[in-house]
């Protein structure tokens, strides 16, 4: 998918997709939701198309074009796809999907990193190497710290890797022109989410604020893994509110069509695709 937001060009990259069940050895529905009662769960994801372990999440991500600047909006999972244990639903697709679209490695001169889970931050290094050779690197200095206390492993190793050309944000900052990424815990402690405008229009990337349709309307619905569920309830809400309030696009990598827009029906926030 190719849209325009003002003078940006906004590409689409698919890093391929995974069910749900395949992801956790626990409940697919406590994994993404946390614990929901079941009716009103089942009420609810009838309305939103669903939900079991069967459902497939796509892994987007954004390539955006302008200002004389190509900015890549999370790098997928790269390695860290482990497709030898899950043939059927293959991932780290998105260096693939980059040179689809007629793009390298090297033209990419900006890498946000919007938060350390593996289908977010594992294509940020190939070969033990930085993927993107030509980037600068953004990141929140609190995930980083995060990730040396607490994350350590291969993204410990990642960070390392990258160390030297990573531009660690505090809380709000224009890291090119039109691009401006802020900080929104709860999920990670440090995850950001990224906003792109021109001219009069605004896209929000909310990287894993939401999931799943229903958490447009379910804002209390945490899945188990989140860091801090009071901080991620908060963050969440006021993502929605704002983007309501504001008329903006919403990027979601994980829900179907991946562009959307948050409307009220009729006092209820809720998830609407659309095409741009």
């Amino acid at each position: 998918m190719v849209f325009k937001i003002g003078e940006f060009q906004c590409r689409v990259l698919s890093d391929g997709s995974r069910s749900v069940g395949s992801m956790t050895s626990g409940s697919p529905r406590r994994f993404i939701f946390g614990d929901v009662p079941e009716d009103e769960f089942n009420d609810s994801v009838r309305a939103n198309g669903g939900f079991d372990s069967s459902t497939v999440l796509p892994f987007n991500y954004l390539l955006l074009e302008g200002y004389g600047h190509v900015t890549l909006l999370d790098t997928g999972c790269g390695d860290m796809a482990e497709n030898d244990k899950h043939p059927n639903e293959p991932a780290g697709l998105l260096l693939n999907s980059l040179a689809e679209v007629g793009f390298s490695v090297s033209d990419v001169d900006t890498v946000i990193i919007s938060h350390c889970h593996w289908d977010h931050f594992g294509g940020a290094v190939f070969g033990g190497e930085a993927a993107f050779p030509n980037a600068e690197y953004v990141m929140s200095l609190k995930e980083a710290e995060h990730i040396r206390a607490n994350v350590k492993d291969w993204a410990l190793n990642y960070l390392n890797i990258i160390r030297d050309r990573v531009r660690f944000v505090v809380d709000t900052a224009e890291v090119r022109p039109g691009i401006t990424v802020n900080l929104a815990p709860g999920h990670t402690p440090g995850i950001i989410v990224a906003e792109a405008s021109s001219g009069s229009e605004t896209l929000l990337y909310a990287s894993d604020l939401i999931i799943h349709k229903a958490h447009v309307n379910h804002v209390d619905w945490i899945p188990e893994f989140e860091t801090d569920r009071a901080a991620a309830i908060d963050s969440r809400r006021n993502l929605i509110e704002e983007s309501y309030r504001r008329g903006i696009h919403l990027f979601v990598p994980h829900i179907p069509g991946s562009l959307g827009r948050v409307i009220r029906d009729p006092t209820d926030y809720k998830w609407v695709n659309e095409n741009v």
